[in-house]
């Protein structure tokens, strides 16, 4: 949420003092959040996809046509980082980076869900089903967070900018 914001508020061309620090903090969060250690390849995708998606939702709100809405924004940043990383992963990590991926996506699941059964033993029988749901749902669980996350830096931005770029829905 903090480089969304911050990439929405260079967009917005901030102009007085109290606008470039709100900038400088919201960005050196952002940025602290991305410069944590990652944990493995689905880590490092992650952070990919939201600079990506960060600076593609500043651009899309930036050239909106009158009248844009978050969600047709929101959506169009998504497709956009997701085109992007498909280019760029196999690029930069190889050709079987998705199967690595999905690997380690079901390796995170697996632990997750056997610390929920350590809880909750009577879940055991769906132990497997719920692995499979997290591990191969992983990218409709970011696109879900990356729309969260954008429509609170949406929000954000529009209550404190003198000039919004758009008004919020």
């Amino acid at each position: 949420m903090a480089l969304s914001f911050a990439a929405l508020r260079v967009a917005a061309r901030p102009g007085s003092r109290g606008e470039w620090v709100g900038l400088a903090v919201a960005a050196a969060a952002g940025v602290a959040l991305l410069l944590a250690p990652v944990a493995g390849l689905l880590g490092a995708l992650d952070r990919a996809w939201i600079v990506l998606v960060s600076v593609a939702f500043a651009a899309c709100a930036a050239v909106r046509p009158a009248g844009a809405r978050f969600w047709p924004l929101a959506l169009r940043a998504c497709l956009y980082t997701a085109a992007g990383v498909a280019v760029l992963a196999p690029l930069t990590v190889g050709r079987s980076v998705w199967q690595e991926v999905q690997w380690e996506a079901t390796r995170d699941a697996s632990g997750a869900v056997r610390r929920v059964i350590e809880v909750a033993p009577g879940l055991y029988p769906a132990f497997e089903l719920l692995v499979r749901l997290l591990a191969g749902g992983w990218p409709v669980w970011l696109v879900l967070e990356t729309l969260v996350a954008l429509a609170l830096a949406w929000r954000s931005h529009a209550a404190i900018a003198r000039a919004p770029l758009a008004t919020p829905a």
